[in-house]
């Protein structure tokens, strides 16, 4: 009983520290945007801010493969909200979320704060002006972040890939790498009707978070359909494998 209330306790004081945190980064990331349109900036500024947040949680993170250095479309596989902490990159990236990520409390607000592209998947208009969005921000020099998945899962393995940003990449030209996530205590997991107060919570009562992060190949091709299925299978098998781990 007492072991439960101090798992507790640990859970709301890392919520607090969390909302601290990321309630003071995400001033400080309006802030800059305010002064500066350099997405450089605001993605070092951020990149120092997941750092932090990864430190006043515990979260361990094991690192698989090369952090990017060339610029492309990233892709991974969706676990948890916590994921767009997890993503190393040495090229500035901007994130592709649903619309519904607005509403998360204090992620949303952060999210907005690093320029996220926020797209409503029911909305073929959206669709397109979010299409266009990413080939301004590659054409920039950035890199973009997506969850292709569309929603998050708790494995094995994962979801089915949305085609169209395939198609997208494969008519552009652009290049994808492949991303797979995986946590070791599958109840990190943000599923169904999971609400987020609670989960962080209970999710977080632990010393420790250990996820597993491994960035693939670079792939490219002319052909939408089959960058998809190539990225895809890299995924599943990967999480499949860090999973056995």
């Amino acid at each position: 009983m007492a072991g439960r209330l101090m798992k507790r306790v640990l859970g709301i004081l890392r919520l607090i520290a969390f909302a601290v945190v990321a309630g003071i980064g995400t001033l400080m990331l309006f802030g800059l945007g305010l002064i500066s349109r350099d997405h450089r900036k605001v993605f070092f500024l951020y990149s120092g801010i997941t750092r932090t947040i990864r430190g006043v949680l515990n979260i361990r993170v094991r690192l698989h493969g090369e952090v990017p250095r060339q610029q492309g479309v990233l892709m991974s596989n969706h676990r948890s909200y916590i994921d767009i902490v997890l993503i190393p990159s040495k090229v500035p990236y901007v994130i592709v979320a649903k619309k519904q990520v607005k509403a998360w409390p204090i992620i949303g607000q952060a999210a907005v704060a690093i320029r996220t592209i926020f797209v409503d998947r029911d909305s073929a208009e959206s669709r397109r002006k979010t299409r266009e969005s990413i080939k301004q921000r590659l054409e920039s020099g950035l890199s973009v972040l997506i969850y292709p998945e569309g929603t998050t899962f708790e494995g094995p393995g994962i979801l089915a890939f949305k085609p169209g940003i395939f198609r997208h990449c494969a008519d552009a030209g652009f290049s994808v790498i492949p991303v797979a996530i995986e946590f070791e205590d599958k109840a990190m997991a943000w599923i169904g009707a999971d609400t987020f107060l609670p989960h962080f919570i209970e999710a977080f009562s632990r010393w420790s978070v250990r996820v597993h992060v491994s960035i693939g190949p670079e792939m490219k091709g002319s052909d939408g359909e089959e960058l998809r299925r190539q990225a895809q299978q890299w995924v599943d098998v990967e999480t499949r494998r860090l999973a056995a781990l």
